[in-house]
């Protein structure tokens, strides 16, 4: 764990938690649960980051201001490099860019594609679901693999998420297909035309250094520090090689809802000051 979590202002720290998930893509809960667990738990700021959607932010802004949330618009997209599939994470943008939204709007359709090439091959294999399941799962939110991993569940054909993944849909298992291959130097700039920052999302989740230090090179504002799959050496190891480019720090949950997480919710955060940087980064005091 980052920092000492039993509550707000703990040794001078708010907390913030910039990666969270509804169900608007991949997460069991609504924009709107999500706001009041986050104001349960103590947190100051919050960045709903669904896969390759903005949906969640309307939903939950006005019970956000409401109960005197920060909401920070947030986004996780997709891009692929060299082989690796890379998250990029985005903030502080307009979420109604036009060119964005055009953007976010062709991901989902090619997610549903991305599903369906799933679903055949599943069927090659004597697993039969149906697409139609699958977007009922997702409740007409970003299609993602847990979706097919609880439809199988649903089905019979898996015990868990986990042998979902490991037996079918995993990046080296047989019905796997590739995500969408937008280079994420496009991606980053589809963030910075729409004002917002771009941050690595899980450095430590297949993601080389030679492959990383290239990806900073096409402009990353920052990398994501603080993550569950980050051990205190990861963070570190990562924190310095922000510090070398003159990077921002962002981090958080990476909350899902899924029950062997629901601890991270609350607990794994970052402190509020990184979200000020952040504003400092995109709103300089204007001298003179």
């Amino acid at each position: 764990m980052p920092y000492s979590s039993s509550g707000v202002g703990h040794n001078g720290f708010d907390k913030a938690d910039l990666h969270i998930h509804t169900k608007c893509s991949d997460g069991l809960f609504t924009p709107e649960e999500i706001v009041r667990k986050a104001v349960h738990g103590g947190l100051k700021a919050i960045s709903i980051t669904d896969h390759d959607t903005v949906a969640g932010i309307d939903k939950a802004k006005p019970l956000a201001l409401e109960l005197g949330l920060e909401l920070i618009p947030g986004v996780e997209m997709s891009s692929a490099y060299k082989g690796y599939d890379i998250h990029i994470l985005g903030y502080f943008f307009d979420y109604q860019h036009s060119e964005l939204k055009r953007y976010l709007d062709n991901c989902r359709r090619l997610r549903t594609e991305r599903a369906e090439r799933m679903v055949q091959k599943l069927g090659k294999m004597g697993v039969k679901i149906e697409i139609e399941q699958i977007i009922m799962k997702a409740q007409n939110g970003s299609v993602g693999r847990p979706h097919i991993a609880a439809v199988l569940q649903d089905g019979g054909f898996v015990k868990s998420f986990s042998e979902a993944f490991s037996k079918y849909l995993g990046s080296h298992s047989p019905a796997y297909v590739k995500s969408i291959e937008t280079h994420p130097q496009e991606v980053i700039r589809l963030i910075n035309e729409a004002g917002g920052l771009s941050f690595l999302a899980h450095p430590a989740q297949n993601v080389p250094d030679e492959i990383l230090r290239q990806l900073i090179s096409f402009g990353l504002d920052g990398l994501e520090i603080i993550h569950p799959s980050h051990d205190t050496y990861r963070q570190n190891y990562y924190r310095e090689i922000a510090n070398e480019y003159f990077m921002l720090f962002s981090g958080g949950s990476d909350y899902h809802g899924l029950k062997d997480h629901e601890d991270n919710f609350g607990q794994i955060w970052i402190p509020y000051e990184w979200v000020t940087k952040m504003k400092s980064r995109l709103y300089p005091v204007m001298k003179g």
